[in-house]
């Protein structure tokens, strides 16, 4: 009897412990298996999936074939094209200064597209660079928004719409000799009587005239009031005068009208000038005078689409040096091309040129 209890109670033991190494078995199998929630697991770490960057580097190219960004260039040119379409053939939108800051939302090629007043232009890689975010256009902290929210508006002064326009030559030239500049030994005639036309024989010093009151008129429909240095041909007055008579007139810009002529007969279009920047005279009137000339040449070719022959920065013109207000001079076509001739003398091509002119004073205005 005891020898049968004693054998029971040890097969009884012995399926107890074969039942408890089972379970530690089933236990060890399961611990192998990782329960893993919004993690990822690379060679058995586990790593959270916020912290994995699934972006790639590639680029993104849009229908049109442009690499899109949207970061920021600026002009590296003294005057940079932006232009209706990627063509140095197609119309120009705008003409810039260096150090334009553009907003670029793709390349492609030799081609920057660009976003201006809303819509995409095009301009040449070859004048731009690339440069950070605009400060006036970084979005201030919270609290400094909340700030200024309270805070009185810009009262800049505006500039003030006065114009001083020089009709170019007068009738009978002024062979007396005057200093180019302040302070100048050199000399130069006190004004001359201009061009003649190939073609019809146009007398510079008349179409200046007439040009200068069209344009009179013009701005002054459009809220301008403007001075003419001159209102008939038979004046005597010297480029030193003209430029005299403008800084006492409280103008806020001095703008010279004056045709132009060459040797070459096939030379056309336009052309602004005004002082250099080292100019010895008036140094600190070139920015300003600069960008007028640039703003005048983009008027006139946005309705004209004449040649653009650019700005021409020199320190031997009297009326420039003498100047103390931004100054500008055009010289809207080339007498010496019988087709220009033709076109300068025509009343419709009249009317384009003055709209330009007027429109680019207005952009100088507005900048």
């Amino acid at each position: 009897m005891n020898r049968r209890i004693l054998l029971y109670v040890a097969m009884t033991f012995l399926f107890l412990g074969l039942v408890g190494c089972g379970k530690k078995q089933d236990e060890s199998s399961t611990n192998t298996q990782p329960i893993i929630q919004d993690e990822v697991q690379v060679n058995n770490t586990q790593i959270d999936s916020e912290s994995v960057d699934f972006e790639t580097d590639t680029p993104v190219v849009d229908a049109e074939g442009y690499t899109v960004t949207d970061d920021y260039v600026k002009t590296t040119s003294m005057t940079v094209n932006v232009r209706v379409s990627p063509s140095t053939d197609a119309a120009i939108y705008r003409m810039l200064e260096e150090g334009t800051v553009l907003n670029r939302t793709g390349y492609k090629g030799d081609w920057t597209r660009i976003l201006m007043d809303g819509t995409d232009f095009y301009v040449h890689s070859e004048f731009l660079v690339e440069t950070e975010k605009p400060e006036e256009l970084e979005e201030p902290p919270e609290d400094v928004a909340q700030q200024d929210v309270n805070m009185p508006e810009d009262t800049e002064t505006p500039k003030v719409k006065k114009v001083v326009i020089d009709p170019g030559n007068q009738a009978n030239a002024n062979a007396a000799q005057e200093p180019i500049g302040p302070n100048s030994d050199v000399t130069k005639q006190g004004i001359s009587v201009g061009k003649v036309g190939v073609l019809y024989g146009t007398k510079e010093y008349e179409l200046n005239l007439a040009y200068a009151q069209l344009l009179k008129a013009e701005l002054e429909s459009r809220g301008y009031e403007v001075l003419l240095t001159r209102d008939n041909n038979a004046v005597d007055m010297t480029n030193k005068q003209r430029a005299e008579f403008a800084n006492q007139s409280e103008a806020t810009v001095f703008i010279r009208i004056q045709m132009n002529y060459s040797s070459n007969d096939d030379l056309s279009g336009v052309m602004a000038l005004c002082m250099a920047e080292n100019s010895p005279y008036n140094s600190q009137l070139y920015s300003e005078s600069y960008a007028l000339s640039t703003r005048l040449l983009q008027g006139i070719i946005e309705e004209t689409g004449a040649v653009n022959n650019g700005i021409y920065e020199t320190n031997e013109m009297t009326a420039i040096n003498w100047s103390q207000i931004p100054v500008a001079v055009v010289k809207i076509g080339f007498l010496s091309n019988a087709e220009e001739e033709a076109n300068l003398v025509s009343d419709e091509y009249k009317n384009k040129v003055i709209t330009g002119i007027a429109n680019g004073i207005d952009y100088y205005f507005e900048q």
